[in-house]
């Protein structure tokens, strides 16, 4: 079911981006996820056409950096399946946090941070932390890096960028 049983086997560390299909039908289907994803997340706090405007430019913010930086270490070839590996697994784990929040009571923009309770917190930490360490993975064998530990720190630079990136376009349409 386009790469479904290797995008579980990367969220678990047991295979690489190099394990997916590099073909356009797996492309489009973890792209679909993503899109569903983050929408899902993203209607209840900004509604259709804001989430949808959002979750695009992610995934246009993900292939330019998945793009930039095979491009620069030598590799552009790798850029399919890196960014397969990406976006599913990001969106997996986005699904997992939207499950947190509604466990937490949904979203609600208006909560105050002493409102939510610990273990959502605790959570959403661990699903963070779980995404740098699966993103740091993949990085690390598209890249073929030495280390994990580098692959992270550069998930980490694609994390807060992206980050700044949204939150700017959030406030441009508030």
């Amino acid at each position: 079911m386009n790469g479904l049983a290797a995008m579980l086997n990367i969220l678990r560390l047991r295979a690489g981006p190099q394990d997916l299909p590099a073909d356009n039908g797996t492309l489009i289907f973890w792209i679909g996820i993503a899109l569903i994803a983050g929408m899902v997340i993203g209607i209840p706090l900004y509604g259709f056409g804001h989430a949808l405007a959002l979750n695009v430019m992610d995934l246009v913010v993900l292939y330019a950096f998945v793009v930039i930086l095979l491009s620069i270490r030598g590799v552009p070839d790798r850029w399919r399946q890196t960014f397969i590996a990406m976006a599913g697994t990001g969106a997996i784990l986005g699904l997992l946090m939207a499950l947190l929040m509604l466990l937490a009571g949904g979203p609600d923009p208006g909560r105050e941070p002493e409102d939510i309770a610990t273990g959502v917190v605790l959570g959403m930490l661990i699903l963070l932390a779980w995404l740098l360490l699966v993103f740091g993975h993949i990085l690390q064998q598209a890249l073929g890096l030495g280390m994990r530990l580098i692959g992270m720190l550069i998930a980490l630079g694609y994390v807060v960028v992206s980050s700044v990136i949204t939150q700017t376009a959030i406030g441009l349409f508030q």
